[in-house]
C-alpha cells in the first residue's frame, strides 16, 4: 500500500491524522516525534511490502552516518556509499534485498543528512527515521531538509492550528481533484493509448501536450496531497509546483516544477560541483564556461536520476541545453545592456512571448522524458 494510490491508504491516512490529533488532546504535547515514529513503524510493518529492506536501510545508513562518516571524512565517498542501492536500481542491477518503493527519495534524504552531519550535533535515530519515512512524502517527495523537518516535528503540536488544518484540507482536496479527476480525465480521453499502432502527425502533436498536462496534474496532485496531509498533522512540507507553465525561462520553470528536487540538486550537486570546477586552471579564465558546465550537469542529473534509459538520458541533455542556452543569453544581455534577441520590444510582449516559447519547449522535453516517442 503506497501513499495516495488506493482507498486503503486514504483510510490509513485518516486514522493517522485522527490518532495524532487524539494524542495531542490527551498528552502533554511533548511526544509528537515518538507518536509519528510509532505510526510510521506500524505503516512499514503492516502495510508496506518492503518492510525488512526499508528498515534495514534506515538502520544501516544511520549507523554509517553516526559512527563511520566522520572517520572517512570525505562527503563524496560517504554519499556514494549511501547511494549504492539506488545506483544499482538505476542500472537494473537491483537485487530484491536492496530495493524498496521510494528508495530514490529516501536516498536523497539520507545523503543530505550525511553531507550536513556534524558530530557536534549527534544524530538522533527517531528523528532520522521520521525524516526518511515521513509517510505523506517519503514515496515521491517533496524533499524536505533534516534540520527544518526535525524542528517542525519537535514543535509539531504547537504548529497545529485551525488555520493550518484548513490550509491542509484545501491543499489535500486540490490534490485529489488534480490527480484523480483532471489527470484521470486526460489519461482516459486525451492521451493516446494506441502508440504501438503509430500516430499521425496531428495525433502525435496532440499527444505531446496531453502528456505534459497529464504529468503536471498527476504529479502536482500527489504533491498537494502530501503537503495537505503534512499540514493536517502540523508538518509544513515545501511546495513542489507553482504554475510551472507560466514560467518565462528555464530557471524560473525549475523553481516552479518539482522545486524541492531543484533546490536539493542546487545545494548538494551544483554548488559542490561548481566549487570543484574552480580547481581547473583553464576554467578560471572562463567563468561562463565553468558556470555552464555546472548548470548542464545539474540539469542532466535531473533527467538521469530517474534511470539510465535513453529517454531519461536525452531528456537530461535537453534540460541542460535549454538552461545553458538561457544562461549564455542572459549573460550576453547583461554585458550589452540590452536584449540581444527581442531588442526593444515592449516588456509585456517579451514576457508573454517567452512564456509561449518556453511552454512548447518544455512540452517537447517532457514528452521525450516519457519515452512515448519511441
Amino acid at each position: 500500500m503506497l501513499p495516495f494510490t488506493d482507498i486503503d491508504f486514504f483510510l490509513f491516512a485518516l486514522l493517522y491524522v485522527l490518532i495524532v490529533w487524539l494524542f495531542g488532546i490527551i498528552s502533554d504535547k511533548k511526544h509528537y516525534p515518538a507518536i509519528t515514529f510509532a505510526l510510521t513503524l506500524i505503516y512499514l510493518v503492516f502495510y508496506f511490502r518492503y518492510t525488512t529492506v526499508a528498515i534495514s536501510y534506515v538502520i544501516f545508513t544511520f549507523l554509517f552516518i553516526r559512527f563511520l562518516s566522520q572517520k572517512i571524512n570525505h562527503r563524496l565517498i560517504c554519499a556514494v556509499i549511501i547511494a549504492i542501492p539506488m545506483v544499482l536500481l538505476k542500472i537494473h542491477l537491483n537485487p530484491s534485498f536492496l530495493y524498496f518503493a521510494g528508495l530514490s527519495f529516501v536516498t536523497f534524504r539520507a545523503i543530505q543528512v550525511s553531507i550536513d552531519y556534524s558530530k557536534e550535533a549527534p544524530l538522533n535515530f527517531m528523528h532520522y527515521f521520521n525524516f526518511l519515512f515521513f509517510i505523506p512524502s517519503f514515496y515521491i517527495g517533496p524533499l524536505d531538509r533534516y534540520k527544518r523537518f526535525t524542528e517542525n516535528s519537535i514543535n509539531g503540536y504547537q504548529s497545529i492550528s485551525q488555520s493550518i488544518i484548513l490550509s491542509g484540507l484545501q491543499e489535500f482536496i486540490k490534490g485529489v481533484f488534480y490527480k484523480f479527476i483532471i489527470a484521470e480525465y486526460i489519461s482516459r480521453y486525451w492521451l493516446n493509448h494506441s502508440l504501438e499502432e503509430g500516430l499521425t502527425a496531428g495525433a502525435r502533436v496532440s499527444d505531446v501536450y496531453a502528456y505534459a498536462f497529464y504529468l503536471f496534474f498527476d504529479f502536482a496532485g500527489y504533491s498537494s496531497m502530501a503537503v495537505g496531509m503534512g499540514n493536517l498533522v502540523g508538518i509544513s512540507l515545501p511546495f513542489n509546483f507553482n504554475k510551472p507553465f507560466s514560467a518565462i525561462n528555464p530557471p524560473d520553470f525549475w523553481q516552479r516544477w518539482h522545486a524541492s528536487l531543484t533546490s536539493w540538486l542546487s545545494d548538494y550537486f551544483f554548488k559542490p560541483f561548481y566549487k570543484w570546477l574552480n580547481g581547473f586552471q583553464k576554467l578560471k579564465k572562463s567563468p561562463i564556461t565553468k558556470q555552464n558546465i555546472a548548470i548542464f550537469f545539474t540539469l542532466f542529473m535531473m533527467g538521469i536520476w530517474n534511470g539510465l534509459e535513453p529517454n531519461f538520458i536525452w531528456s537530461g541533455i535537453i534540460y541542460g541545453i535549454y538552461s545553458v542556452v538561457h544562461n549564455t543569453y542572459a549573460i550576453q544581455c547583461r554585458k550589452k545592456d540590452k536584449d540581444i534577441v527581442f531588442g526593444n520590444l515592449d516588456p509585456k510582449i517579451i514576457k508573454y512571448s517567452s512564456v509561449v516559447i518556453l511552454f512548447h519547449l518544455i512540452c517537447i522535453a517532457l514528452y521525450i522524458f516519457s519515452g512515448r516517442y519511441q
